[in-house]
């Protein structure tokens, strides 16, 4: 009895799973979670956009709390979607644009703090922010900006 029962279980998961085209399984996952995950990315940053134009518009510790809480938000989103190595973030360079890492030579750390050593004022304005580095226009930036020294 106990040899029937084994065959005929091994039987049962012999029978092969329905046949599931690549194309529903593509469009599932871009339906399903890369859309979504994109559109709160791009939800996460619009916050985090706005709340650092009031932080520089009113500098205050509760609002430097609140950028610091948002900027958070945007790296979690981002983190959801960084190993997407297609589409929109494959072009202009966006994935480095976002997030320069790994920076083995500390380049983005060095940038960033002459830029302010400098009180670069150019780095405020987006049109001449992308003419610079890379390191010095992601998240890896704006954390030092928010977190590093003298962020207060």
């Amino acid at each position: 009895m106990r040899l029937f029962r084994s065959l005929l279980l091994v039987l049962a998961l012999m029978v092969p799973a329905a046949a599931v085209e690549p194309s529903e399984v593509l469009r599932k996952a871009v339906d399903s979670f890369i859309r979504p995950a994109f559109a709160q990315l791009a939800g996460r940053t619009v916050g985090l956009e706005k709340d650092i134009a009031n932080l520089c518009e009113a500098p205050s510790a509760t609002l430097l709390e609140l950028t610091r809480q948002q900027f958070g938000k945007v790296v979690l989103a981002y983190s959801r979607v960084e190993f997407l190595r297609f589409g929109p973030l494959t072009e202009d360079s966006r994935a480095e644009r976002m997030l320069f890492w790994p920076d083995r030579k500390g380049i983005a750390l060095r940038q960033v703090q002459a830029m302010l050593a400098k009180h670069d004022e150019t780095a405020t304005r987006l049109a001449e922010l992308r003419g610079k580095s890379i390191a010095v226009q992601g998240l890896g930036a704006l954390e030092y900006v928010l977190f590093g020294d003298g962020a207060e």
